[in-house]
């Protein structure tokens, strides 16, 4: 049922006023009376009142009331240029500029207005013919005092003879977190390529509210294509990378349907009633928005944070025809090495020439592949300048036997001394490439009471990067270690050695972890199921790639919250897919176990899972721990409520 904001309510004041005066025209007769103890009213209780401030009443929980508006809702043949809505009360309007909607959209915003307790939308542009019009005002007109909103101020009429009253509902979500989207905006397309997204203005437009709902109503009938978009620019097309959207598969043909139903209350009457509902048709919509991969190169970014270091970061990754080349200063001389990241959209330019390091301004000449107006790759060129203000160092006076001290680096790593998790591998990183690293100069000992015993070693470099190399062991729980690399075992592409680590470290109690073993049914095909951290980015801590029901194990676990999320694979490929708009494929469904898991030490915890996707499927976890926490707060609170007021 639409909802106004009209009250259809008699004025208490004007029966009370009626009332009055008919019995004023009835009792005259003993009218001398009733003067007189009015006068000896008015005498005895102004004599005995106390003077004091007025206290000012209730506070206003009441939104404003619609007594009138033009045209009259849900009117026909509306030749206007403005429509105005009268309040019992002054309201605010500065919200209603940005939360407006009006469908079918227009190019150029309304002009808002008020005179005195009136609100005047002013159109911008002449309304269509034979249109039905739609104003939703979502909760943007809200009373002048105690700011209480209409919510979901709805307002329609028609410019024709015919007034649309056919409807089409849903929610828009995120496709990988299942969140609901907020202020997405919602479109119908009478045509039926996906193109008309990307160029063309829709038919009629909605806009999601907190819980991702939107409802596009005073649809004509036809056949539409519905889709949801965050409109970067406001455009109402598809038409930037950095958008997120979201299609329903099948064209949508929307209808409507009166539901009798007899009231089954006055069964046995010689008067039956008869109720209903109207049924509307498609059903419930639920879009799952995502982000599509495209290629659309370019350099988003650069900064020289060090004077031998310059950082170029791309929207996608580069391709080996990638060049970079110095225009100023000028050199002969072998003056860069360059390092790339693991998807190789950035690109770090290490300068190993110190009179080009040493340079306050350096200008760059990139080239790398992007795609033109007709989808070929061609070489775009792009000069880059940038600037180094080295800080000021403090003066130094300089003794005469000072001898120059040879720079050197420090190897970092990951090894945590006093309790190293037992699955962690140790990482030493290079804080600059490095031209050499003699392996069989890093050592790893066992250490009992005093006694250092080697331990046989494999040390992996990184595939991905240059300055990073790892070693794999089985920790043994609650034992002590000694990790080593020899001094000048690596140099870095300066030629400057490295300085000698030496640092002894114990190993995590086993005792201190705990488990969680996953008992999976109702699989309809592969997946992967992820343990994430309880935290707003749900970061993936573990996976494990399933091929159907059965049992799976996380070892290892902190005494920590932990969220599972799993997502439908398909392709057996691994990872999670995204959507694709020109080929209709939506992005891969995704589904989260319906409770946050606290894991304690030396615990194994259980848990059966039985996935019932359905369209319907709503994000909510269960954080038992933080419910208990709640009942006790209010319970304490109301203990504390009742000893009060005793």
């Amino acid at each position: 049922m639409e909802h106004t904001g009209f009250d259809n309510n008699k004025n208490p004041f004007r029966i009370s006023l009626y009332m009055t005066l008919l019995s004023f025209f009835r009792l005259k007769s003993i009218v001398p009376l009733l003067i007189g103890l009015s006068f000896f009213y008015l005498i005895f209780y102004t004599s005995c009142a106390n003077i004091g401030s007025p206290t000012g009443g209730p506070k206003d929980s009441i939104p404003p009331v619609v007594l009138k508006t033009i045209p009259d809702l849900r009117s026909t043949g509306f030749k206007g240029s403005d429509v105005r809505f009268t309040f019992d009360e002054y309201i605010i309007p500065d919200e209603i500029t940005d939360k407006l909607v009006i469908s079918p959209p227009m190019k150029k915003k309304p002009i808002i207005k008020m005179k005195g307790k009136t609100l005047i939308v002013e159109f911008s542009e002449d309304l269509r013919k034979d249109a039905t019009y739609s104003l939703d005002f979502k909760d943007a007109v809200a009373d002048n005092n105690e700011k209480n909103p209409i919510e979901d101020l709805r307002f329609s009429f028609s410019t024709g003879s015919v007034f649309d009253s056919l409807r089409i509902a849903g929610f828009v979500k995120k496709a990988l977190s299942q969140e609901p989207v907020e202020k997405a905006l919602v479109l119908l397309h009478r045509k039926h390529e996906y193109t008309a997204f990307i160029d063309s203005i829709p038919d009629y437009i909605g806009t999601t509210n907190k819980e991702g709902f939107f409802m596009i109503d005073n649809v004509a009938r036809g056949e539409y294509r519905l889709y949801a978009l965050t409109d970067a620019d406001n455009s109402l097309t598809y038409n930037s990378n950095a958008e997120l959207i979201a299609f329903a598969d099948t064209i949508l043909v929307p209808s409507a349907k009166y539901i009798a139903e007899v009231d089954t209350i006055v069964k046995g009457l010689d008067t039956m009633v008869v109720s209903g509902y109207t049924d509307y048709s498609p059903a419930t919509q639920y879009l799952m928005m995502f982000e599509e991969e495209k290629f659309d190169q370019y350099l988003d970014a650069s900064k020289r944070t060090q004077a031998n270091k310059c950082d170029f970061y791309f929207s996608e990754s580069l391709s080996d025809s990638f060049r970079i080349n110095l225009l100023k200063p000028t050199t002969d001389k072998d003056w860069s090495f360059l390092e790339a990241n693991l998807k190789r959209d950035s690109i770090t330019v290490w300068l190993t020439d110190t009179i080009i390091s040493n340079s306050d301004s350096l200008k760059f000449e990139l080239k790398y592949e992007v795609l033109d107006s007709l989808n070929q790759l061609v070489i775009k060129q792009d000069t880059v300048e940038l600037i180094y203000t080295a800080p000021k160092a403090p003066k130094q006076k300089k003794k005469k036997d000072d001898v120059p001290v040879l720079p050197t680096i420090n190897l970092s790593n990951n090894i945590n001394s006093s309790a190293h998790d037992l699955y962690q591998r140790i990482r030493i990183e290079a804080p600059e490439p490095l031209t050499s690293f003699d392996l069989s100069k890093i050592s790893l000992f066992s250490v009992v009471d005093t006694v250092k015993t080697m331990i046989p070693i494999v040390v992996e470099k990184d595939t991905n990067s240059i300055r990073k190399y790892y070693i794999e062991y089985d920790w043994e729980p609650n034992s002590s270690y000694l990790f080593r690399i020899d001094s000048a075992a690596a140099r870095n592409i300066y030629g400057h050695p490295n300085n000698k680590t030496d640092q002894k470290f114990r190993t995590q109690k086993e005792d201190y972890y705990g488990r969680i073993y996953l008992t999976i049914s109702g699989l309809s095909g592969p997946a992967i199921v992820q343990l994430l951290a309880n935290d707003k980015e749900e970061r993936i801590l573990q996976k494990i790639q399933v091929f159907g029901d059965g049992k799976i194990e996380f070892p290892y676990l902190k005494p920590e919250k932990y969220i599972i999320r799993l997502m439908m694979d398909p392709n057996k490929n691994g990872k999670w897919d995204t959507g694709f708009l020109s080929g209709n494929i939506q992005p891969e469904r995704v589904v989260y176990y319906p409770k946050v898991i606290k894991v304690r030490s030396n615990f194994d915890i259980k848990e059966n899972w039985e996935i019932n996707y359905k369209p319907d499927y709503k994000k909510e976890l269960i954080d038992e721990e933080a419910e208990k926490e709640k009942a006790r707060k209010k319970e304490q609170a109301k203990k504390a409520g009742t000893k009060s007021g005793e």
